[in-house]
């Protein structure tokens, strides 16, 4: 039995060394990292001490190798990912700018990440999994890697498996099929886990999409907004805490991390505003280490952090459905 499953690309990460260092001239580069969107998330759950497990395709290399070691030290179940020497483990090289913005180079589509397919999912695997995450990152990474997430979605729906969904956007992509796939995981999932930046590009306004999503299932609701704060919303409930401070040294896998300690702390059985926190906590340490998966934290780090700090302040906030009744 896990806890939390994800579907998705595992890669290695390289970064320049200096901020604003090209790649179209020599330099000097770091790294390789473990990286992967899902991979960040589910290395994050298995720190949290969550039952965590992942479905994946990396090459018979060691950009495989340093992944796989990482996730099996901190506790992920790998068992389900395909080692192919046909393809070799995808990459992405990263280069950071003075106004925060990055540039990514990938090899994926065509790296062995790129090469799971829907036959890779096995539904045994789903049916024994209480919660399924999925990084929509991941559906634009290839037709085929679409097609097992689609799959891995359909089969959590099948037997009752809690879908959880972050829906991480290139928005240069999200037109015609990929489109298609973004709303059928968002009518089906549980727990969204988005920007208000996403939620404004799927739907239009925010307010009017939350009292949407609440009205059609009754699912939780976490909008990330950076520096400016978390906001949870369900239909009962609809409040704001504010992030801590972080010395920010790469922002990479932040959201991962909150994602999964998020999900951890509720599969935990912790109440949503004490998850909201520990989630808040990860994402502000995950981005104090340079390397996308290098900030992650263990429980018993985030249990110190919170220790040492005030305690949260919880803001309510007026709820979108009341305020459809005129309440």
């Amino acid at each position: 039995m896990y806890d939390i499953i994800t579907i998705g690309e595992i890669l290695v990460e390289v970064l320049t060394e200096k901020v604003g260092q090209k790649f179209s001239e020599p330099g000097k580069l770091l790294g390789p990292y473990p990286s992967g969107a899902p991979a960040i998330a589910i290395d994050q759950a298995g720190r949290m001490g969550a039952r965590a497990a992942i479905i994946a395709k990396v090459g018979k290399d060691d950009f495989g190798a340093l992944n796989l070691n990482r996730l099996s030290n901190d506790g992920v179940d790998i068992s389900n990912v395909i080692i192919t020497p046909d393809n070799t483990t995808g990459t992405a090289f990263v280069t950071y700018f003075e106004d925060g913005n990055r540039q990514f180079i990938y090899h994926f589509t065509h790296a062995a990440c790129g090469e799971l397919c829907a036959s890779d999912v096995n539904e045994d695997v789903i049916r024994k999994s209480r919660y399924l995450l999925i990084m929509g990152c991941s559906i634009t990474g290839s037709p085929s890697m679409a097609d097992a997430l689609m799959q891995a979605v359909r089969l959590a729906r099948k037997n009752g498996v809690k879908i959880c969904f972050d829906p991480n956007i290139r928005p240069e992509l999200l037109k015609g099929q990929i489109m298609d796939y973004y709303h059928e995981i968002l009518d089906a999932c549980d727990i969204l886990l988005t920007g208000k930046s996403e939620l404004r590009l799927l739907y239009g306004d925010i307010e009017e999409a939350i009292r949407k999503l609440l009205t059609e299932k009754d699912r939780i609701i976490v909008l990330k907004d950076g520096s400016r704060g978390t906001e949870l919303y369900t239909r009962n409930e609809a409040f704001r805490l504010d992030t801590y401070p972080a010395n920010e040294v790469d922002p990479t896998g932040a959201g991962d991390c909150f994602d999964a300690t998020f999900i951890s702390m509720v599969c935990m059985g912790s109440d949503l505003r004490t998850a909201v926190n520990y989630a808040n906590a990860a994402g502000a340490k995950a981005v104090e280490k340079r390397g996308p998966m290098e900030g992650n934290t263990f429980r018993k780090e985030l249990d110190e952090f919170l220790a040492s700090v005030p305690p949260a302040q919880f803001i309510e906030l007026a709820h979108p459905l009341s305020r459809k009744e005129g309440v």
